[in-house]
């Protein structure tokens, strides 16, 4: 924390300070006013600024700025002195007004500020000067310029003490920036050894983990040579066993490539026939979409005849209707005969007949609207099992088509693994006469292991002396490293 925000923190507890001073004494003296139910007057003289009061402080509280804190003080130092003038004013002066006056001036003491201190001096001498014009009970008595000289004597030793707490501040705020800047300076010096120290820490680390692995593998090293002075001698063991083998080795390769030579021509006739297949599925096809083609046709067939169905319908609608004209017709022919008396005897008969056709009319009408509705149901059957069969037959038509491009996947993999057979049957007889090459070449290798068996023997001597000057060395390294860590500590 530097020393401007020591002070900003130093006038925000100084203000808080102020404030419970001010809201304690106030606030106890409103209370009472309000007990002893004084002069409305009075009570607003001490609550007004009271209120006013606790506004401003949590608005100083809230705000960010310095510079309302800063005038805070002078605020509640004001609302003081009112409080204190407004009571001589508005009550009759007492022993209690008069210590208001002096109390402002105990306010402006707080702070140790002597600009602050000296405003609220004024203050007080005002709110002092109100209760010496308004003492109508003579409190005073003669004594007002004692008064005055006590708070001056008074003023006077509190602004000697503000001036001394401010050069003891001033004093401490210099120290504690010779301080700051000698705390400075050695966490500069602090910090360039500690990076110095850590530096030569890191190097030593390297040096002693390189030195580590360095022995480690001079470790690996001698027991590698170790083994590979035993493995030599094996390997000349194995030299021998490893021309059996490859002599066998050849003649199971040179089997291998036979087998494979069959294999080719299998493959050769697998191809032949997923081309066959193909052909096949591609014919195939071909009859489904001529098929589909026909259950198409088929379909708008009896499209058409479920629409002429359909007009046959209302063929016979119109009929039933007719027949309905009809027997009223006739009924009102048998009226018309009835008033015409004996001379219209022939013609209801007429009308008799007419009614009778009609009425036979109806009945072919109705069954032929059942034969129509059977018709019309066997009809819909019939479409519905056209359309499932039309969607089978676009489904096999799906499946033949996959079916073909399977084929053809199949021909072109088999051909694929014909050629691949091919190159390896190729690759295997040029291994067969590597092996040839091989068993020649390991009578020479049993010669080299020999001569390579003492040259490691050599080397394992070496490798021990360049360990123990290596294990000296990474001591002399650890100690040091020691020496480094306890100086960082």
């Amino acid at each position: 924390m530097n020393m401007h925000e020591l002070k900003k923190k130093d006038l925000l507890r100084k203000n808080t300070i102020l404030y419970l001073a001010y809201a304690l004494a106030v606030g106890l003296g409103l209370l009472v006013q309000i007990l002893i139910k004084a002069e409305s007057a009075i009570i607003f003289s001490i609550g007004i600024p009271f209120a006013i009061s606790i506004i401003f402080y949590f608005l100083a509280r809230k705000s960010k700025s310095i510079e309302i804190a800063k005038i805070f003080p002078y605020i509640i130092i004001l609302f003081g002195a009112i409080t204190a003038s407004s009571t001589a004013y508005f009550n009759t002066v007492s022993l209690g007004t008069i210590i208001l006056a002096f109390f402002v001036l105990v306010l402006s003491s707080i702070h140790n500020d002597k600009f602050i201190f000296i405003y609220g001096y004024i203050l007080s001498a005002f709110a002092l000067f109100v209760n010496v014009i308004n003492d109508e009970p003579n409190v005073f008595d003669g004594q007002t310029v004692n008064v005055f000289y006590i708070q001056f004597i008074m003023a006077l030793g509190v602004y000697l003490q503000v001036i001394q707490s401010k050069s003891v501040f001033n004093r401490m705020q210099e120290l504690t920036e010779d301080a700051a800047i000698k705390a400075q300076e050695d966490s500069i010096l602090n910090e360039k050894l500690e990076n110095a120290v850590h530096v030569i820490s890191n190097n030593l680390e390297q040096i002693r983990t390189s030195t580590q692995s360095a022995n480690i593998a001079q470790q690996e090293m001698l027991y590698a040579v170790g083994e590979v002075s035993v493995g030599a001698q094996r390997q000349a063991d194995h030299v021998s066993d490893i021309v059996r083998n490859t002599e066998a080795t050849s003649s199971s390769v040179k089997e291998m490539a036979n087998n494979l030579e069959l294999i080719v021509q299998k493959a050769e006739s697998a191809g032949q026939d997923a081309s066959d297949g193909s052909k096949v599925m591609a014919e195939m096809t071909k009859d489904i979409t001529q098929f589909t083609i026909f259950f198409e046709e088929l379909n708008e067939t009896f499209q058409n005849l479920f629409e002429k169905i359909n007009e046959t319908n209302q063929f016979a609608k119109d009929i039933r209707q007719i027949t309905e004209q009809t027997n009223l017709l006739a009924l009102n022919a048998s009226i018309e005969a009835a008033r015409a008396g004996e001379h219209g005897k022939g013609f209801s008969v007429v009308a008799e007949e007419i009614r009778k056709l009609a009425g036979v009319t109806n009945q072919t009408v109705e069954k032929i609207d059942d034969n129509l509705n059977n018709v019309n149901k066997f009809n819909e059957a019939a479409l519905q099992k056209l359309k499932l069969g039309l969607a089978q037959t676009h489904s096999q038509a799906e499946t033949a088509e996959q079916s073909n491009e399977s084929f053809k996947g199949l021909f072109e993999t088999m051909k694929t693994l014909q050629l691949s057979l091919t190159s390896y049957l190729k690759e295997i007889e040029t291994i067969a006469e590597n092996s040839e090459s091989i068993n020649v070449s390991t009578t020479e290798f049993a010669a080299i292991i020999e001569e390579s068996t003492a040259t490691v023997e050599e080397i394992n001597a070496t490798l021990v002396n360049i360990t123990e000057d290596q294990l000296a060395i990474s001591d002399y390294i650890d100690e040091t490293y020691k020496e480094a860590q306890s100086i960082s500590k």
